[in-house]
Order: C-alpha cells, then structure tokens, then sequence
C-alpha cells in the first residue's frame, strides 16, 4: 500500500466532504449553538418554573377532628408556608379537589396506643403526577416534622426528662469527595451516552456519503480507475470518516462540558470553577479514538455493500440503536468498569468514560479497552477491504433477486443472507420473550417447548413450504462408521477444553453467583437423570444443530465455506444470551460447523453436541462420585492438567478426521 496515495485521496475526501455547508454546520456550529440552548436554556426555565410554583403557593382544606391546642399549633405552622391558605373542610371540598382548585386535603385525628399513650394521626392527600402536589407534600411534610418535635420535647418534660435524649444520636457528614469528583458523577452519568450517539451519528453521515453517495452520482468508477489502488482508497475513506467523527466528538464534548459546568455551578457553590482535569479530557479523547476507528470501518463496510444512500441508512439505523442501547449502561449506578465489561465494545468506552471522570479506573481497564476495540477495528476494516475489492458486492444490481416474488420462482433465492440474518433476529426474540417465559413457569418443560417449538419446528415448516429437499439442504447423509468412531474421542476432548477455556475466563473475570447458581439449576432439576439427558443434552443436540449447521449456515455459504462456518458459529454464540460463555460457545460452534461441513454429514454435529452437553451433564451430577475425583480440583471444577492430553487426543481426532473424510466441494478443511 501506497501510503502517499492514500493521503492523497484522504485529503480529497476531506476536502469534499468540508465543502458541504450542510456538514459544516451539523458538525460544528449546531452543537455549539445547540447544548447551551438545551441545558443551559432549560435549566434557568426549570429554575424560574419552580420559583413560579413558590409563588403561587397553594389552597389546603383542613378536616381538624381533634381542635386541641396541639393541632392548632400545627395549622399555624403550616400557614408560616408562603402563600398556603388553609380553609375548612366542607361536603364541596373533595369537588373542588378534584376540580384543582384545592391541591391538597389535611385530616388530623388522634388514637390511644395499648398503654394509653396518646398520638396523632395526619392523613395529607394530593396528586403525587403533579409537581406542585409534590412541592406541597414536601412543605407539609417538614412543618408537621417541627411540630412533632415541639410536642416529643413538650411531653418529655411533662414527664420529667430531658428532652435532649430525643439527641442520643448525632450524626455528622463527613464527605471526602472533591467538587470535581462530585461533577464527574454527575457528567459521567448522560456524557458517555450522548458522545457515543454524535460519534455515530457523526461517522455515519460521512461514511454514507463517501462510497453509497458516490454509486448514486456515479462518481466512483472514476476513482476506481485512476492510478490510486482500492486499499488507499479504502484507507483514505476510512481516515476521512474517522478525522470528521473525531472533530463531531471534540465539539460537541466541549460545548456540553461547558454548558453542563454553567448549570451545576448556578445550581450549587461547590461546583463553581471547578475544572475537568486535562489529564482526564486526553485519556476520554485517547480511548474515543479506537471506537471511531471502529465504528468508521463497520459504517464504511455498510456503506460499501449499499447501493445507494437510501439502502445505507436502512442499515445504519439498527447499529445506532445498537449504540444507544449499549451506551445507556452509564445510567445505571452499580455499573462499574472491570475487565470483564473492558472487553465489550460500546460498553467499555461507556464504562470508561464514567470512571475516569470520577478517577476511579486502572491502567489495565484502559489498556484491555483499547487492545479489544482496535481487535475489533482490524476485523472491521478486513471486511471492508474484502467488500471494496468484491465487485459483485462492490457494484450491485438493483435487482430483486433476494425478494419474496424472486424467491417464489426460484426456491434457491430464500437462502441469501438477509433472509439468514433476519430469520435468526426473529429467533433471537421470540426466545428471549417466549422461551423465557416458558422457562421461568416450568424450567423443564420450558426448555422442551423452546427446542422444540422454537428451535426446530420453524425450521421444519419452512422447508415443508418451501419443497426443499430436506436431506440435501440439512446434510442429512448417514457419516462413514468411521466418522462415528472418531466423533467421542473429538468431542470430548474438545469438551474438555472448552470447559477449561471457562474455568480460567471464571479465574480472571469471576462470575457473578447469581450467574452460577442459574447455570447449575440447568443441571440439577428435580427430575430423572434421563429426562434431564434428554432435554439437556439430546434436544439440543438434535434441534440447535438442524437450526444452526443444517439451516443459518446455508445463507451464508455464498461467501464460500469457512465464511458460513464462522458465521453460524457467531450466531450460534450470541443466540445463547450468554455473554460470560461466549467464546467458549463459539470455539464449539466452529468445531461443530468444520465436523458438519468437512462431512457433509449434520448426524456428526449431532452426536458430538450431544456429546458435550452429556459430559457437562455428567461433571454436574457424578462430580462428587469417587471415580471422577481424580479428575477434578473444585466441585465440578476440571483439573487444568487435563488440558495437555485432551489437546492431544483432539490434534489426533481432528487429523483423523480430516484424512477419512472426501473432501468433495467442502473447501473449508483445507
């Protein structure tokens, strides 16, 4: 690659890009016009609302059953509220309640307690929607405070004691936070989710514009064709999407900082002059960096595959709300950044963001948030490089190949990766809300009714309507006897090793107990051995198998084997909602995916799923049993040495395997 080359069309891009009046002012004169507006603007309306408010006061109707000295002095102290007016209550005054113009109805009775003590019952009705009824309820609420105190001193004296032992007790506020610390809180809380929001909305009109908007103008060929290669093109692009989303990042970072810095210190003296330190301005912009680079690459490759600008922003509104819905983890306040929730994109930035304004963060959450995005980064623009250099994907047709009139008169068109993506979504969420319903009525015949309702069934109906031809679409081929001989000692050992691949991810990142006590219901429910067998180990064998390898792997064969197979295993993870297993779900997914496709026989991936859930199923029930001690250190814990023979006999298996199988049109072995 040509690095002068692709500075050239960096520049170029750049350059086109800022000659646009509209970019211009969306990406730097908006938001500095925009939050202070917003906040600032709404907190002085929301400051004189409530001085509005205090100064309209309020009409109170008070029902005193009792008329002793001690409620009269309590309706005095309420009167001393500013602009309260208490009238009678009358049969019209429920009616005038509800008419609004009384906003608050005060009952005073007494009560005789079992030893004869006498106390007093202060009903305070009022609409707890309106802000006004809850001003008067919290003003009501603090002068029946003093007078309970005035009576608790009265009464202590009338019997003769000190009323200072209503004072036993004296807590004093020590607060060791700084005021910078207490508007890092606050900041941290709402910043991290707007940045990451202008961030994508910032990269996603750029890169929308500079490959979908150049099919439309048709203005892309001639770049093409110039002496520039297609990777400084696609490298010059990329940094264009990055500079502008960084600049959106910057500006709309310090237009809120300052209007949020107006707002606090307006509200409280301790927040004024305080200052964001620089150190932490430069980590935020330093770690904001590799999610820009990433979200440039995945809206670059978004933008490559669409044909034009309309299909682009189609598919960038579900990676916005993606973000949004990642990014909102800020707002909850026992959300705290680990290095477990370090490796998650969107959500570690967020994290991040949130500790460093408040300075509670180490270098390894910095350093393994940043070392996993730009991971992601380099896989992102992989993609885009092999989209841009694909001129079939490069230069669609705007046909309708993949619509359901095309895939009427030719049942082959159904299997292409919209309709795979959108089938596993549909999945995806009818588990989540069904299956978990189910399962938390009954966990047995839940997990039934999802693999064989949810998983399996859909899968079966289709192919019923469509007339495919169910042994060939699901490789239902009968494996060699050899094949069958060689599948345990595979599938245990890499059982073994996928259950060790937990056990040291539990060791760095520990597992919450309330994960590991669901995860062991699983296992242990009040059924037969057999039948937790059957639904632990054999539907799932059978049903996510015909869903994964059998069915979502055919739509995306048409990127060739190792594609599809690294595809359905992605898919085949995430459906297990399980984050704390994901990559060992989705080693196992790419084990299972080889088996089926290097075979041409799904009965393996069968057998060896099967296989696995047995064993965990196994470990689980017999872990305490004499003859699997040896075995194990913890519990059901596998000893780590178990890792060197398994990989061992999992090397052999797999060479085995690979040597008896026919190699057929199934390229992804090699």
């Amino acid at each position: 690659m040509n690095f002068k080359k692709t500075l050239v069309v960096y520049r170029k891009e750049t350059l086109e890009v800022l000659r646009d009046k509209r970019t211009i002012f969306t990406t730097f004169i908006l938001p500095v016009i925009l939050y202070p507006l917003l906040i600032v603007g709404f907190n002085s309306l929301m400051m004189r609302q409530t001085a509005v408010l205090e100064e309209r006061g309020a009409t109170l109707a008070v029902a005193d059953q009792i008329n002793t000295v001690e409620s009269q002095n309590l309706l005095k102290e309420i009167r001393q509220i500013k602009n309260y007016h208490l009238l009678p209550y009358t049969a019209s005054s429920q009616e005038l309640y509800r008419q609004k113009d009384i906003q608050a109805i005060i009952t005073l009775r007494d009560s005789v307690a079992a030893d004869g003590l006498k106390y007093y019952l202060i009903s305070v009705q009022y609409d707890k929607s309106k802000e006004l009824g809850r001003m008067v309820y919290s003003n009501l609420k603090e002068a029946i405070a003093k007078q309970e105190k005035d009576l608790q001193k009265a009464y202590l004296n009338s019997a003769g004691l000190n009323p200072e032992v209503l004072n036993l007790v004296a807590i004093k506020e020590v607060d060791t936070s700084t005021a910078e610390k207490k508007m890092g809180m606050f900041l941290g809380m709402f910043l991290p989710y707007i940045v990451i929001m202008m961030l994508v909305a910032g990269a996603a009109t750029v890169a929308a514009d500079l490959v979908a908007g150049e099919k439309e103008r048709r203005t892309l060929e001639t770049l093409l064709v110039s002496s520039v290669g297609r990777q400084e093109i696609v490298f010059g692009k990329y940094l264009t999407i990055i500079t502008l989303a960084m600049l959106n990042v910057v500006v709309n970072l310090f237009s809120i900082s300052v209007s949020l810095k107006f707002m606090l210190a307006n509200q409280s003296k301790d927040m004024a002059g305080v200052q964001m330190p620089l150190s932490a301005i430069l980590i935020l912009l330093a770690a904001m960096i590799p999610l820009a680079t990433l979200f440039s690459a995945i809206l670059l490759s978004v933008s490559t595959f669409s044909r034009n600008m309309k299909e682009a922003r189609t598919y960038e509104q579900p990676i916005m709300m993606l973000a949004m819905m990642m990014g909102f983890i800020s707002f909850l306040p026992t959300a705290e950044i680990n290095n477990l929730w370090a490796l998650i994109p969107v959500i570690n930035i967020a994290l991040l963001f949130k500790a460093v304004m408040i300075n509670e963060y180490t270098l390894a959450n910095l350093l393994i948030t940043v070392g996993s995005t730009l991971v992601l980064d380099v896989l992102a623009i992989w993609a885009t490089l092999k989209l841009f250099t694909t001129e079939s994907i490069l230069f669609r047709a705007d046909d309708d190949s993949s619509s359901l009139k095309a895939v009427k008169k030719d049942k082959r068109m159904f299997f292409n990766p919209y309709y795979g993506l959108v089938y596993f979504t549909l999945a995806l969420v009818v588990l989540y809300y069904l299956g978990g319903y189910w399962q938390l009525k009954d966990l047995f015949r839940g997990l039934m009714q999802t693999q064989i309702l949810i998983i399996a069934l859909p899968v079966l109906l289709i192919s019923r309507i469509l007339k495919l031809n169910g042994k060939e679409t699901f490789r239902l081929k009968l494996p060699a006897p050899m094949e069958v001989v060689l599948i345990p000692f595979i599938a245990v050992s890499a059982a073994i090793l996928v259950a060790l691949l937990a056990q040291l991810i539990n060791l760095v990142f520990p597992f919450p107990q309330a994960y590991v006590e669901m995860l062991s219901k699983l296992f242990t429910m009040d059924k037969s051995i057999l039948r937790v067998f059957l639904v632990m180990s054999v539907l799932p064998g059978i049903c996510e198998e015909l869903l994964f390898r059998g069915f979502l792997i055919r739509f995306f064969e048409k990127y060739g084997a190792k594609t599809a197979v690294v595809i359905s295993a992605l898919l085949f993870a995430l459906f297990h909602l399980d984050p704390f297993r994901f990559f060992p779900v989705l080693l196992l997914g790419l084990l299972l995916g080889y088996l089926v496709v290097r075979s041409g026989s799904l009965y393996n991936g069968m057998l060896s799923h099967l296989i696995n859930n047995g064993l965990a199923l196994l470990l689980t029930t017999f872990g305490s049993s004499a003859w699997l001690k040896p075995l194990l250190s913890k519990g059901d814990n596998l000893h780590f040495w178990l890792a060197v023979p398994a990989l061992l006999v999992l090397s052999a298996g797999l060479y085995a395997f690979h040597k008896v199988t026919a190699k057929g049109d199934q390229a992804c072995a090699e």
